[in-house]
């Protein structure tokens, strides 16, 4: 992709000015910009990613070139599938709120009490007029994905614990002194209540589950019949997992948190430093705790899963220590309150270990367009029924089902 395919819009004249703001430096001079795109297809559902390329000349450089590399993110095209999906769900939007409005103050906030981690990409634009952000290309600074395959182990999960910790915190902390900049746009979830866009998502993935159990002739006898009653009141079920009441701890989430979207930098022996999230698109005001479930139920090993409650409680203190930092206040529940608050909403833990995770560790030679995910054409079908086929997502269904079994799960709740 050259300068000529850069989506409508972005010459070389507005990338500079863009520049030339962020940078502080009027004279900055654009000489070289390309593009290609910065994720293979279905990596991205939600949008377009393209990477750009910039070559420019800074005041008093003396000709020198400097090299960057920056993210662009789109909406997905108007005659896309999930268009009309996520236009539902104000993802667009938020993401840009997240980006221009919330994230910078609540890095501010942190930089006032000392503290320096990176909590997010810098935006170098959010232009509402095109539906576009530039933003600061994490890899640069040698922040990477870890493999979602492979899942994370013990050092990733505690590393990823204490930023979610952090930003919970620092979150509840905007929320006081600012309430206006969260007071719209952020009460949408997947499982929202008034939109039904990811209810044919979830509910036709569910579908694929219980036709793969249907091949087996153990789990069919156990589970069957409970899963049908589950499928009829999964979005229900899973909209209550959000739900909280005067005594829950609420502050605004990630909401999408697992393993691709968030990138870790690495010490030299490989070991994770820090953690950065990125993708805001269902950064939501509810309990904390539904990051965890999600993150747990997505994205982490079975030995590391299997110490959930020491996980949960880790997660505990270092939402007291971030909540110190600011001199809070107010009352926190107990970690008695907290680990029952986590139970409350087990059942988000089936929604994303049974549907979810085992597209997310998809390591198939289908390509996961997002329509293949709800269409019940032969295709489609085809590619839902292929997600069990791996022996990784065939023992997630076995070990999960067992346990979601005996915690009453899958009975009618």
């Amino acid at each position: 992709m050259g300068v000529s395919d850069l989506p409508a819009g972005l010459t070389k004249d507005y990338i500079q000015s863009m520049l030339r703001v962020f940078h502080k430096d009027t004279q900055l001079n654009v000489t070289k910009l390309w593009a290609k795109a910065a994720t293979a297809k279905g990596e991205n559902y939600v949008g377009v990613v393209t990477r750009i390329h910039v070559e420019f000349e800074e005041t008093g450089s003396r000709g020198a070139v400097v090299q960057r590399t920056y993210l662009l993110k789109e909406g997905c095209p108007a005659d896309a599938p999930q268009a009309s999906v996520f236009a539902e769900y104000g993802v667009y939007a938020r993401e840009m709120d997240m980006y221009e409005f919330v994230l910078p103050k609540m890095t501010q906030l942190l930089r006032e009490m000392g503290v320096k981690d990176k909590l997010h990409a810098d935006a170098i634009c959010v232009d509402r007029q095109y539906g576009i952000m530039l933003l600061e290309d994490l890899s640069l600074l040698e922040y990477k994905n870890a493999d979602r395959v492979k899942q994370l182990d013990m050092e990733h999960t505690l590393v990823t614990l204490e930023m979610l910790a952090k930003f919970h915190a620092t979150a509840l902390i905007l929320e006081q002194r600012h309430p206006e900049l969260l007071a719209n746009g952020f009460d949408k979830c997947f499982f929202a209540r008034d939109s039904k866009g990811y209810a044919l998502i979830f509910t036709s993935l569910f579908r694929g589950l219980i036709r793969y159990v249907k091949t087996q002739p153990k789990l069919n006898a156990l589970y069957h019949d409970k899963l049908e009653i589950v499928l009829e009141n999964l979005m229900e079920y899973g909209a209550r997992s959000f739900d909280v009441n005067d005594d829950d701890f609420r502050t605004l989430i990630h909401g999408d948190c697992w393993t691709s979207n968030i990138m870790f930098q690495y010490d030299a022996r490989g070991k994770p430093m820090k953690v950065v999230p990125i993708d805001f698109q269902f950064s939501t005001r509810t309990s904390p705790l539904i990051d965890l479930h999600y993150f747990f139920s997505s994205s982490l090993q079975d030995d590391v899963l299997a110490k959930e409650t020491k996980l949960v409680q880790h997660y505990y203190y270092a939402l007291k220590r971030n909540l110190s930092r600011f001199q809070y206040k107010a009352k926190l529940p107990s970690l008695l309150e907290f680990q029952i608050q986590y139970e409350r909403r087990r059942f988000l833990s089936v929604a994303i270990a049974l549907v979810f995770q085992p597209l997310m560790i998809y390591s198939g030679n289908g390509v996961p367009d997002f329509c293949k995910l709800y269409q019940d054409t032969p295709e489609a079908l085809s590619f839902q029924d292929s997600i069990y086929e791996c022996d990784r997502a065939q023992s997630i269904v076995e070990q999960m089902l067992s346990k979601f079994d005996a915690k009453g799960l899958l009975d009618e709740q």
